[in-house]
């Protein structure tokens, strides 16, 4: 029973939908037996006691007490109650959503053969479908259902009586688009983070350019998808990201907040490697992004933030001199992270704050203070120890941890390629400041040409910043 798909159910319910439930349970509309009742009430205390840990013989005990066991009637009692929950999770469901609500109504109504009513269900539907700020895929879905329904209302009426055919192929046209563009970013996210998969097209290249055409990019659910395929898949092509992101800072209201946060995810994906590659035009459009997806809530996933986000956030203020909205955002926004991991989150963080503000000592004792268990911070944190040793003049660390930072990149498989190459790269540069003679113009000038045309290159800006000329 533990284990079961009611008690899943039930475990997950809040406290207004457990009271709302009893009510519905209580309704002989809706239920007829009392050992329904008791079942629900016995579960929804278990749940919510400090042993949890539910047993069909207590239940049992409970809901027909000083009766003999009898599995099948538990299991018969079992079934009433989960398919009674299941009825009132769909019936909010359907009240919560009231375009869908009165396009099921004039189906009824059409069907029924109710003239008036379908008419009156039809236009509810349709103003509150254009009253909703939505327009994504929610809003072409059901801007097609509608139209099917009026089909399917006129067409009986009279053989010669005008239908709406055409209204009826564009909506579908349009879901179709915007949905299998959508899916198309997906697949290009999915495929860059498990690279050994591989998905067929299908239609994709002729939708790609039946958009075009047709000139459809006027709907936001489909130009949204649209530009931000073409900007992952050509990203030398900056004008699809350029049209990506005006959408995003004026259209992004229509989506609901899961496609929201997919777009803004994959135009920041699109500016992290034009960063890394330094075009430094990037990194404060991706500030921008961050600022704004957090701040809207955009970014946060049942109102908590990843790790990753919140650390890319930071960097991404640190990278252009937002020193104070990086300690605002620290501030604010630890308390959205996973407890267990906050601690070590905002301390890593913070370091880099004090690290950028020149605060070599304060960033040097944080850093200290922890070791990550992420490999990504690890290597993080091992790149702003290198630095501060170079800075400070504790050239011995600086050159044991850059040997031992080569080591560990060696071993983390893991890491992505071009992640791992460019980190690679840097450890080979640093090297050579080691042997650098500064006072050198020609080894200066050397040097300084092979960070700029190295590919690809982290901490680019700091190793230009080590071999400017003597003053």
């Amino acid at each position: 029973m533990q284990k079961s798909v009611l008690v899943e159910i039930v475990r997950s319910l809040s406290r207004k939908e457990v009271r709302d439930i009893f009510k519905w349970l209580q309704s002989p509309a809706h239920n007829q037996r009392e050992d329904v009742v008791r079942l629900f009430e016995f579960l929804t205390k278990k749940l919510a006691s400090e042993n949890p840990v539910v047993e069909k013989n207590r239940a049992w005990r409970t809901v027909f007490p000083g009766e003999s066991y009898d599995d099948a009637r538990m299991r018969q009692v079992m079934y009433f109650l989960l398919k009674s929950i299941e009825e009132y999770l769909v019936f909010e469901d359907y009240g919560r959503d009231h375009v869908q609500y009165r396009g099921t109504l004039a189906r009824i109504y059409r069907l029924r053969k109710l003239d008036k009513a379908y008419r009156q269900a039809y236009r509810q539907g349709r103003e509150q479908l254009e009253k909703q700020p939505l327009r994504n895929g929610y809003y072409l879905m059901h801007s097609y259902f509608l139209d099917l329904e009026e089909y399917n209302h006129r067409l009986p009426i009279s053989q010669n009586a005008p239908v709406n055919l055409q209204e009826s192929a564009d909506s579908l046209e349009k879901w179709f688009l915007a949905e299998k563009l959508r899916i198309a970013c997906a697949m290009i996210a999915h495929r860059n983070v498990f690279q050994k998969i591989t998905y067929e097209p299908g239609l994709l290249d002729d939708v790609l350019a039946y958009v075009q055409d047709k000139k459809l990019l006027d709907e936001p659910a489909i130009a949204s998808f649209y530009f931000a395929y073409l900007a992952i898949t050509h990203p030398e092509e900056e004008s699809y990201f350029d049209q990506l992101e005006k959408l995003l800072h004026n259209e992004i209201t229509r989506f609901d907040h899961s496609e929201a946060r997919v777009l803004y995810i994959a135009a920041l994906n699109y500016c992290v490697p034009k960063i890394n590659q330094g075009h430094l035009n990037f990194a404060r459009r991706a500030f921008i992004l961050y600022r704004t997806g957090l701040e809207t809530g955009i970014l946060l996933e049942n109102d908590m933030v990843s790790r990753y986000t919140f650390g890319n956030a930071v960097g991404s203020a640190l990278r252009v001199g937002e020193f104070g909205w990086a300690e605002q955002f620290i501030e604010q926004f630890q308390h959205h992270l996973e407890e267990k991991e906050r601690q070590s989150i905002v301390n890593f963080n913070t370091s880099r704050v004090y690290f950028e503000k020149g605060d070599y000592n304060q960033a040097q004792r944080l850093l200290t203070r922890f070791e990550y268990d992420d490999m990504l911070l690890n290597i993080i944190a091992k790149t702003m120890l290198l630095k501060i040793y170079y800075e400070i003049g504790e050239l011995d660390a600086f050159e044991s941890l850059l040997e031992s930072m080569r080591i560990y990149l060696q071993r983390k498989e893991a890491l992505d390629p071009t992640r791992k190459a460019a980190y690679k790269n840097m450890i080979s540069l640093m090297k050579k400041l080691l042997n650098l003679n500064p006072y050198s113009k020609a080894q200066t000038e050397r040097l300084h040409t092979l960070i700029q045309g190295t590919q690809p290159l982290m901490e680019r800006d700091w190793l230009l910043r080590q071999v400017e000329p003597r003053k």
